[in-house]
C-alpha cells in the first residue's frame, strides 16, 4: 500500500485516542494529508482500537476512495476535505468529542481561561465556533468550519466537539492531549464553586511562549508509540 509511514502514524494516533477515552461509539475521525490531492482517514464503522495502517482509507477531494476497503463517513469528508484544502498548515486534522473540551462548548460563553500553565500554551491559538448548524453533511458547513480556524490550531465547536490541526501527527496529537487536560483542570476548578484564579493578561502573554516545546511534543508521541509497539503492535499491520 502507498504511504506506509503516514498510515502507521495516523493509526497510532487513533489507537492512542481510543486509549485516552476520546472516542464516542464509532463516530469521529482523524485524517492526514499525503499530498495536495488526497488524505488518509479512518473508515466508517471501525472502532479506533481496530484501526491499523492497512485499513485506513486513502480518499481524494471528490470523496472517492483511491485505496482501501470501506466508506468515508459523510461529515468526515466535508470537514476534513475542506480543512485540508483551506488551511495550509493542517496536514493532520483530528476531530472528536472528548469530555472536557466538548463540555467547554456546552456552556454559554465557554472559553479556555488562563488559569493553568497548560492553558497558556494555547494562548492566541484557539478559535471558537459558536454557530452550530448540525452535522457537517454538505460543502457549505464544511467550508464554514474550515474558515473558522483562522490562525488557530484548535477549534472549540459549540454544541459539538473540537477540531485540532497540526503540521504533523505528533504535534496535532500532543495539542489535542494537552488541550483536553487544560479543559479538565479548568472545569474541575469551576466545580469547586469558587472563582477561577485567572492570570493577568500581560503575565499570560509574557509566559505563553515558554509553555510550548516542539521537541517535547515529538518525544511525547514517540513514547506513546513505543507503548503501542509493546502492547498493541497490530496497529502496524
Amino acid at each position: 500500500m502507498q504511504y506506509q509511514s503516514e498510515r502507521i502514524e495516523l493509526a497510532a494516533a487513533l489507537r492512542l485516542a481510543a486509549r485516552n477515552g476520546w472516542q464516542r461509539g464509532v463516530d469521529n475521525h482523524f485524517s492526514l494529508a499525503v499530498n495536495d490531492e488526497a488524505f488518509l482517514v479512518n473508515a466508517r464503522g471501525l472502532h479506533w482500537s481496530e484501526v491499523s495502517a492497512s485499513n485506513l482509507l486513502l480518499v481524494d477531494h471528490s470523496g472517492a476512495v483511491i485505496e482501501g476497503e470501506g466508506r468515508i463517513e459523510a461529515s468526515a469528508f466535508y470537514i476534513h476535505s475542506h480543512i485540508h484544502r483551506t488551511v495550509p498548515r493542517a496536514t493532520c486534522v483530528l476531530h472528536a468529542h472528548p469530555t472536557f473540551a466538548t463540555a467547554l462548548g456546552c456552556v454559554e460563553g465557554g472559553r479556555l481561561e488562563n488559569c493553568h500553565q497548560d492553558a497558556l500554551r494555547f494562548y492566541g491559538r484557539v478559535a471558537y465556533d459558536d454557530g452550530f448548524n448540525g452535522s457537517a453533511f454538505g460543502d457549505d458547513e464544511g467550508s464554514r468550519i474550515a474558515n473558522t480556524i483562522g490562525d488557530g490550531s484548535i477549534v472549540v465547536m459549540a454544541h459539538h466537539g473540537i477540531t485540532v490541526v497540526g503540521e504533523t501527527v505528533a504535534r496535532a496529537y500532543d495539542d489535542f492531549y494537552n488541550f483536553e487536560a487544560a479543559c479538565e483542570y479548568q472545569i474541575t476548578a469551576m466545580s469547586m464553586g469558587r472563582p477561577l484564579a485567572i492570570m493577568p493578561e500581560d503575565k499570560a502573554a509574557k509566559l505563553a511562549p515558554m509553555m510550548f516545546d516542539a521537541e517535547q511534543s515529538d518525544l511525547h508521541f514517540a513514547a506513546m508509540r513505543r507503548m503501542l509497539d509493546r502492547e498493541e503492535p497490530g496497529y502496524l499491520d
